[in-house]
């Protein structure tokens, strides 16, 4: 069985270039899917950025919203105090007059 070299030549070449071309097809495929992940990867960073900035304006908010609570019920407190001081002079003048 004779073998033409020239032949097998030709078609390992033909292969390798073929391999080549799928080898080339597939890195930009790679390169598109880096480009890609590398994109949403800066959104993600971007948004990262953006709910730490709402978490520091919430925490900031918390803050406020309990020093209001706190200070509304100090409020509350003296003026019930001043509500019963009153409420005890009115009972004793009543007292009096009857």
């Amino acid at each position: 069985m004779e073998r033409n070299y020239d032949e097998v030549i030709a078609e390992m070449l033909i292969e390798l270039y073929e391999l080549q071309e799928q080898s080339r097809k597939f890195n930009r495929r790679l390169d598109l899917t880096i480009t890609r992940m590398v994109k949403a990867e800066n959104r993600l960073e971007a948004q990262e950025k953006r709910m730490e900035a709402h978490d520091t304006r919430m925490q900031v908010f918390d803050r406020k919203l309990d020093q209001s609570i706190k200070d509304q019920k100090e409020f509350s407190i003296a003026q019930s105090q001043i509500n019963k001081y009153f409420l005890d002079i009115i009972k004793k003048n009543g007292d009096k007059q009857g």
